[in-house]
């Protein structure tokens, strides 16, 4: 596990900058600090900070292969890797290291770009082949492992994390107004692009190869078969054979903890009161044979769901030495200002903060720990599982009656914050939308579902808040439109609810859950696993037929864990990571909001119409209206524009 970064001429001019590269190198120490590295040559040059995990004393990198052609700087790690050497070895590959990243360069010689078929983990790399003057930047199949990219001048410039970039000072540190909405109507971004302007991200399952002054995006990964592309690769199961996939499923998930188990430093994991996370501490328990280390964050203030309880009671189950983390509003909101510098990106998601916090005290007993991430994604536990295949149907059988009332649903858009205040009728911003998005076309509807549209963020409030330079940028460059039309045609099904299932993959999961996980466990130098997201058990996931999958939630992972978990821990109903900010924004945090975000200078002045913003703040803080997402985002932007689009110098945290 690391950080990775480096630099390309693209035009083949010499003028690649080692002194540069390892002032990006030094920009991400916090993702390495057990050492570093670095490859130079004229036209390229890789860094990297090194935890070491797996072969602590060697595999140092840059690794390369026997004729010392190819070097290569990687972030993650290869689960298979012994797999990989014992066959490597019978095909006569010499190894100078008794780690995982060799089998990289070795399968690259062997099989080019078809090698990412044989990897089960986590990765980003930069591999550069000097003999062929080729340079593979790669993100693993579902983007456990980010890498940011960014071309100018003919230079080619990539790292883990984006304010590595910035280490140049010529590089544009510039807002990307064009898609500022599509992180509001989110709370996270979508796609490849990100708030900075000329950055983006590697897309998850993609190759970026340079060779020779041109450049291909290669993909060589997706979530479950595609209409048009041919027969699957795999075929559905049936679902009279339920039994049978119960069966496999807890066979592979065992199959793809005892691979993340692999280690040579202590690990632990992050365990909640959830089945996914306990499932993870039955397995745990059963391959490694002693105490599993586990770790669980609450709060001081009474939430609807106490987690602190229930994941006392799992790890008690299973005698695990366990550890507890309770937090309060301060700590919370030292957590947010640490996580606006780690996350890079503006992401709106207040359970993350409380991550961090638990990854910093965790860090102090392990370097590596599990998660139970996935469970939800890949079994059907969100409310879009539901929510997506019901709208479309609502559209086929009854919404073109209703067509005419689009316009009346979206005109009480405005009231539906002051509606929140009141118990009887507070539902009805749940319910309304509903009916809009059958009276919309079906990717319009499908958009507006998945953010939450006309809940959080709204046309009505868009068009009191926008300014007109905002308003216009979103209107000409309808990033937000596009960018999820294309991820709709991706994740299109026959089955609307294998459609669900791989939006939900293609946006949250990959533009919020996985990066954020990323981001604040390694600001602790703590590697962070999820076993759900193994290749093979994805592929399993998309072959589950969605009769079985939906029955109930997560019905699968439940029947799949029955003979290893207590009755209490499968019959317990899905509930939401709940953090009290709702009461903190309104009471211990809501001195800090108001001064970030009511003062004339602040970064979001010159985004939106300060007179309906100072509005919109007084109506939620006398409560009058309930805008608390609407503010949690808006606060990220202002925190996030303060720290990194404003002139600072960067020196770490």
């Amino acid at each position: 596990m690391c950080g990775i970064c480096g630099m390309m001429d693209i035009s083949q001019q010499g003028r690649a900058d080692p002194a540069l590269v390892r002032q990006m190198a030094d920009l991400i120490r916090h993702r390495g600090p057990d050492g570093d590295g670095y490859y130079d040559s004229p036209d390229v040059a890789l860094g990297m900070r090194r935890l070491s995990i797996i072969d602590v004393a060697g595999s140092d990198q840059p690794l390369y292969n026997e004729q010392r052609t190819i070097a290569l700087v990687f972030n993650g790690e290869i689960y298979n890797y012994r797999e990989l050497r014992h066959d490597l070895r019978r095909r006569n590959h010499g190894f100078n290291t008794e780690g995982d990243g060799e089998t990289i360069i070795h399968l690259y010689e062997d099989y080019g770009l078809n090698l990412f078929s044989h990897l089960r983990g986590m990765y980003a790399f930069a591999l550069w082949d000097s003999a062929a003057e080729r340079l593979v930047l790669a993100v693993d199949h579902i983007g456990m492992k980010p890498l940011y990219l960014h071309e100018r001048d003919g230079r080619l410039f990539f790292a883990s994390e984006v304010k590595a970039l910035f280490a140049d000072p010529a590089a544009p540190r510039e807002l990307n107004l064009d898609v500022v909405d599509t992180y509001l109507s989110f709370g996270y971004m979508i796609g490849e692009e990100t708030l900075f302007r000329g950055v983006r991200r590697l897309a998850p399952g993609h190759a970026y190869v340079v060779e020779k002054g041109s450049t291909r995006l290669v993909p060589f990964w997706e979530f479950g078969e595609h209409p048009g592309r041919g027969e699957p690769s795999v075929r559905p199961y049936k679902s009279s054979n339920d039994g049978l996939i119960f069966q496999e499923a807890r066979d592979l998930l065992a199959d793809s903890v005892r691979l993340h188990l692999r280690s040579d430093v202590p690990l632990g994991l992050f365990l909640s009161g959830g089945i996914d996370s306990a499932a993870m501490l039955a397995l745990m328990s059963k391959e490694a044979g002693g105490r599993v280390q586990t770790y669980t964050v609450g709060y001081d203030t009474p939430t609807p769901d106490n987690e602190l309880l229930h994941a006392r009671r799992i790890a008690e189950h299973f005698k695990t030495d366990h550890h507890e983390m309770v937090i309060t509003a301060d700590d919370w909101w030292r957590g947010f200002e640490q996580a606006i510098y780690h996350h890079d990106e503006p992401i709106a998601n207040p359970s993350a903060i409380s991550l961090l916090l638990l990854a910093e005290d965790t860090a102090r007993h392990v370097k590596v720990v599990l998660t139970g991430l996935g469970g939800d994604e890949l079994f059907g536990g969100y409310p879009n599982h539901l929510a997506i295949p019901a709208m479309l149907a609502r559209r086929e059988s009854w919404g073109r009656f209703i067509t005419p009332l689009g316009g009346v649903f979206a005109s009480v858009e405005s009231t539906y914050p002051a509606m929140k205040r009141y118990r009887v009728i507070g539902a009805i911003p749940t319910y309304l939308p509903r009916l809009r998005h059958a009276t919309l076309p079906r990717d319009e509807a499908i958009l507006r579902m998945q953010s939450f549209d006309g809940m959080v963020f709204s046309d009505a409030l868009r068009a009191k808040l926008y300014s007109a330079d905002l308003m216009n940028a979103w209107r000409q460059a309808q990033h937000k439109e596009r960018t999820y039309a294309a991820i709709i045609a991706k994740s299109w099904r026959d089955d609307p609810y294998n459609t669900a299932q791989a939006l939900v993959i293609n946006t949250w999961l990959t533009g919020n859950a996985l990066l954020h996980t990323d981001k604040v466990t390694m600001a602790s130098s703590l590697e962070a696993r999820v076993p759900f997201f193994d290749p093979v058990l994805l592929k399993f996931a998309a072959r589950v037929p969605s009769e079985l999958r939906m029955r109930s939630n997560k019905v699968m992972l439940r029947e799949a864990m029955r003979p290893l978990l207590p009755d209490f821990a499968l019959e317990r109903p899905k509930q939401p990571f709940g953090t009290p900010i709702l009461n903190w924004f309104d009471n211990d945090l809501s001195p800090h909001i108001r001064v970030a975000l009511t003062d004339p200078n602040s970064f979001i002045s010159g985004l939106f119409d300060r007179a309906a913003l100072d509005t919109l703040l007084k109506e939620h803080f006398w409560r009058r209206t309930v805008q608390t997402e609407v503010i949690y985002r808006l606060l990220t932007l202002e925190l996030w524009g303060q720290r990194f689009i404003k002139p600072v110098t960067f020196t770490g945290s």
